[in-house]
């Protein structure tokens, strides 16, 4: 056509055969010729019909540049070609070169550093759908296909009824398609056979693609229109790998971009499985949840032996502290796991880190009544001496937590463990609280129901230290005044036997004997001063019934 054009006017126009030889004999895009034809085109006082013809010969000589001709593109762009000129109904050079795919690299990537836009319906894809017909893709074609989107390439629309994701995954792309997911582009979108991004994944075995979009929140349960699922194209290709990230049975999956949070929820239902998983994709090892608790902390208050063991191999922070305070060691010990508190003490847990108002998780197993519990951390380390904001020690939380216990050979198992191991037994607290004033409930209400046989055979570990029993806490109640406040008449008989005071006084001015009256324990006041009257004390009755 370019011939028959300059055929006509070379008849009618009379050009110079000199000029008209040189054009013919170009058999390449050559600098020298083509500077001429710009030249003579420029000059105005060369006939206007004449500078046209320049203009086609010139047009014509650049139809015949090659892709990979960058300096002959980049010499073109300077002597002020312009990039974005097009013809009626067709395309400038930038997304001529699109479809060329993978040869047109380096020229797109000199029209990008020209400043020339790429925005416009479905560039990205054309670029991508010619370099997934090439023969090889190369880590230069997929940084080009970041640089389209940075320079404001529209990532959305389809070519060839491929969308841009669908293209990236089948070229192996996975930063593209990441760039493409952070775009906004939904990760379960089909193309137009109906197929979702994943699945294609799994049919090509791209495990890294099948990781990515497992955690942007593909949902591996969709069906292709022949009825499979992710999981099911890759069972029928025993790709175990691709398995492994579709196969969610303990903790689902969201079916939603994953986030951090996701790895202590994980955590605490114990799915050991999803926990590894979460870490390969990324997920920050100590992630806290909305209440403060990280991944490790939720494993170890829940039991969750395996996972405790796998967090801690990969690096968990056991120091770090729940909205509350809670450690992964305070958790697993409040919630009874041995197992777990040995394996966090064999890996370095602070064992003497503290909850607030200065309480030592070996105060906490004490207060528990976890003999058992205060062996392992003894054993591992913790101080016993240590008091907490109040002034109470570790045998003061074993003699409080013994007043209201109801297994014996417990408390007897904890008191034996804590004595033996050098604790003071007659330590006052800051309110003046004593192990035998807390034995004796000086840190309930009124009246406490307890077991008195198991209080009495407690205190007896406490006389066989010689406690004071003449100790008065902040209210200046002694033990025979707690024992009258409690109702029981079994532990001033044997305060009595062991030579306790029977009429001390409180800061009140009131004696044992008037507390006792004062709750109506009138068979308790007997013990004190004995009563005029022979009839049976009808407190004793009641408190049989």
């Amino acid at each position: 056509m370019v011939a028959a054009r300059l055929t006509t006017r070379i008849h009618h126009e009379q050009i110079s055969n000199d000029l008209l030889d040189e054009f013919l004999r170009q058999r390449k895009f050559q600098k020298s010729f083509c500077r001429k034809l710009i030249n003579l085109a420029r000059q105005r006082r060369v006939k206007w019909e004449q500078r046209c013809l320049a203009v086609l010969m010139t047009e014509h000589l650049i139809l015949k540049l090659q892709p990979d001709e960058l300096d002959v593109f980049d010499w073109l762009l300077a002597h002020g070609a312009d990039a974005e000129a097009r013809e009626p109904g067709h395309d400038n050079v930038l997304f001529a070169l699109l479809d060329r795919g993978g040869s047109a690299t380096g020229a797109l990537q000199l029209l990008l550093d020209r400043a020339v836009s790429p925005a416009g319906a479905g560039g990205l894809a054309r670029y991508l759908h010619a370099c997934a017909l090439g023969e090889a893709s190369s880590l230069a074609q997929e940084q080009l296909a970041l640089n389209l989107i940075e320079r404001g390439a529209d990532p959305f629309v389809a070519s060839a009824g491929s969308p841009p994701l669908h293209l990236a995954v089948r070229l192996g792309w996975v930063r593209l398609a990441e760039r493409l997911l952070a775009c906004g582009i939904a990760p379960d979108a089909r193309d137009a056979r109906g197929i979702t991004a994943l699945q294609l994944a799994c049919t090509l075995g791209r495990e890294s693609a099948v990781r990515l979009l497992i955690r942007a929140g593909a949902s591996p349960e969709l069906r292709t229109p022949n009825g499979e699922t992710a999981l099911g194209i890759a069972l029928a290709a025993d790709r175990s790998d691709l398995v492994a990230w579709l196969d969610w049975r303990g903790w689902r999956l969201p079916l939603r971009p994953l986030q951090p949070t996701d790895l202590p929820a994980a955590a605490m239902v114990g799915d050991a499985g999803a926990v590894r998983r979460l870490l390969d994709l990324g997920l920050p090892i100590n992630t806290v949840d909305s209440q403060g608790c990280t991944a490790l902390l939720r494993a170890a208050g829940g039991g969750q032996l395996v996972v405790v063991g796998m967090l801690l191999q990969r690096g968990a922070d056991s120091t770090i502290a729940a909205a509350t305070g809670a450690t992964a060691l305070t958790a697993a010990v409040s919630m009874r796991h041995p197992q777990i508190v040995e394996l966090l003490l064999a890996q370095g847990a602070d064992v003497d880190r503290t909850l607030p108002g200065g309480i030592t998780p070996l105060m906490l197993a004490a207060a528990l009544g976890l003999p058992e519990m205060v062996s392992r951390l003894l054993t591992h380390g913790a101080d016993l001496q240590r008091r907490d904001d109040r002034g109470l020690g570790v045998l003061h939380c074993a003699a409080n937590y013994a007043f209201q216990a109801r297994d014996r050979q417990r408390v007897l198992a904890l008191l034996d463990e804590v004595l033996l191991s050098g604790a003071e037994p007659d330590a006052p607290s800051h309110n003046g609280q004593t192990p035998l004033l807390l034995l004796l409930g000086a840190g309930h209400e009124p009246g406490a129901t307890c077991d008195e046989g198991i209080v009495i055979d407690a205190m007896e570990y406490l006389l066989n230290e010689n406690v004071s029993l003449e100790a008065r806490d902040h209210r200046g109640f002694t033990p025979m005044h707690l024992a009258a406040l409690h109702g029981l008449g079994r532990v001033v008989q044997r305060l009595i036997a062991a030579g306790a005071e029977r009429r001390p006084h409180d800061v009140l001015g009131r004696t044992p004997y008037d507390i006792a009256l004062l709750r109506g324990y009138v068979d308790i006041a007997a013990e004190f001063e004995p009563l005029r009257s022979s009839s049976p004390p009808i407190a004793r009755f009641l408190r049989k019934e």
